[in-house]
């Protein structure tokens, strides 16, 4: 298993429950990716995860398999939406039918469009394999429907929303990182759906989910090998498999499949010249999502502030805001403020604030002079979407995209590839035929979509038998 974030984690837990034998290679010095938090000055803040869907639903039943749901606790994470016109909308965050409910009362004059689109996204998530983990799914790694080929933008065209109405319905590809011109509908159905039934925040980010997840991998007697990775393929055969790879430590790692939660291009190099085809027609097409550049402030006690999740928009243009080579930076700032405790147990508010950017594979790194006038850049943008937050912000770090990949490799688009119309699908079986790719470019973006990956490809990988023995434990903890 390469990769040790939540989609190795996952995977290779998964795998030895079923009674494979799992080697899991990181070559950060510690497990966790995105999962992981930081500290500033005592103060905790997450680098990815930072908030999710609910707990009840898919997220629940697979964290119940995976044996690593005791001790997550969580907050429901309200979430809105600052327009430039100063039109704020407030989610109600308590279910999809609330939620449509409420835009069809700011956008009354678009009620029977918007409900027409609200059946068309119904219609995709009925479809959609594993949002019931015991659901039978058909060939789930290839199925499309024909809103897997139709752009978002062509369909707010057909649909004939307002710039405000579409502006809205397509914030949620702030988190998965794909302009509307280019991102399929269901796609952006599927990644919309925990935005509009409930939004959460674990309690201690994703530290929680790494103890669980690192206690299960020792119980199951997984080898995690951390700084190390594969200098080299060795040992194919005359069917394409490869069955053997030089690592970074010196020794050989001999292996029946390798899954892979990595981007798929950095195994190209790995492969012999002769063998490196079929990766190199895999990853042609492939673009990176945005990056963003990020802040990480607390804002005094003074001034009280409830959880939440904010995004503030400066242009209703999501192809602007998400294009990485639109010519102003910074058309959105999402604001995620939470309350957490300093590592000394006092209490302490956290600011998050997101802005997109390009992925590092798109420009060249910034020099400190650059860095800090993109801080005071996405500063100025905050004071002008949340004016009662001026003097009472301390700056405690900002990263740019580059930042993130440094400590978080592969390093390219927050979100993994950018899923397109005409971009592979990234799940199962890769061009060695041994190999099988994971990860949240391969279903949908985050958490939720990082792990239902996994799910589907270890029910490719061991067969239905096999797989519904694992989901045993579902129905033990609904008894």
């Amino acid at each position: 298993m390469l990769g040790a974030g939540t989609g190795g984690l996952s995977m290779a837990i998964l795998l030895a429950k079923a009674g494979r034998h799992v080697t899991l290679l990181e070559k950060t010095p510690a497990v966790g990716g995105r999962l992981t938090r930081f500290r500033r000055q005592g103060v905790p803040f997450d680098t990815g995860l930072h908030f999710t869907s609910s707990l009840v639903g898919i997220l629940g039943q697979m964290l119940t398999v995976l044996d690593s749901i005791d001790g997550i606790e969580a907050d429901s994470f309200p979430w809105s939406l600052k327009l430039p016109d100063g039109h704020h909308l407030h989610f109600p965050n308590c279910g999809r039918d609330a939620f449509y409910d409420y835009l069809a009362q700011e956008f009354p004059r678009e009620t029977a469009s918007l409900r027409r689109y609200q059946e068309l996204e119904t219609e995709v998530l009925r479809n959609t394999p594993m949002f019931d983990l015991r659901a039978p799914i058909g060939d789930a790694l290839t199925a499309f429907s024909e809103l897997d080929q139709l752009t978002l933008d062509t369909l707010f065209q057909q649909l004939g929303f307002s710039p405000e109405l579409a502006a809205t319905l397509a914030s949620p590809a702030l988190f998965h990182g794909a302009p509307p011109e280019e991102v399929p509908a269901a796609r952006h159905f599927r990644v919309s759906y925990g935005f509009e039934e409930e939004m959460i925040r674990l309690k201690s980010g994703g530290d929680a989910l790494i103890a669980n997840f690192t206690r299960e991998l020792a119980r199951l007697g997984v080898e995690v090998r951390t700084n190390t990775h594969i200098i080299a393929f060795q040992s194919f055969d005359d069917a394409g498999h490869c069955h053997a790879a030089e690592l970074s430590d010196g020794t050989t790692l001999a292996f029946d499949d390798l899954f892979n939660s990595l981007h798929p291009a950095e195994l190209l190099p790995l492969l012999p010249p002769e063998r490196q085809r079929g990766f190199q027609r895999l990853c042609a097409p492939l673009q990176d999502t945005c990056g963003f550049f990020t802040v990480f402030a607390t804002v005094d006690n003074a001034l009280p502030c409830p959880p939440h999740l904010t995004s503030y928009l400066r242009s209703l243009d999501f192809n602007q805001i998400l294009r990485p080579d639109r010519d102003e930076p910074f058309l959105s700032t999402g604001a995620i403020l939470s309350h957490d405790t300093r590592m000394d147990g006092t209490p302490v508010q956290c600011l998050i604030l997101l802005a997109p950017a390009p992925a590092p594979s798109c420009t060249a790194k910034p020099s400190p002079a650059e860095k800090e006038a993109m801080t005071q850049t996405v500063l100025t943008h905050a004071y002008e979407g949340w004016p009662e937050l001026k003097g009472h912000l301390r700056l405690e770090a900002a990263a740019t995209p580059h930042t993130y990949a440094r400590f978080v490799p592969p390093g390219h688009g927050a979100y993994g590839v950018r899923m397109t119309t005409n971009a592979p699908r990234l799940m199962g079986r890769l061009p060695v035929r041994n190999f099988y790719g994971i990860g949240e470019n391969a279903f949908a973006p985050g958490i939720v979509g990082t792990l239902l990956s996994s799910f589907l490809v270890t029910r490719q990988v061991l067969g239905e038998e096999s797989y519904q023995k694992l989901l045993s434990a579902i129905a033990i903890c609904e008894k």
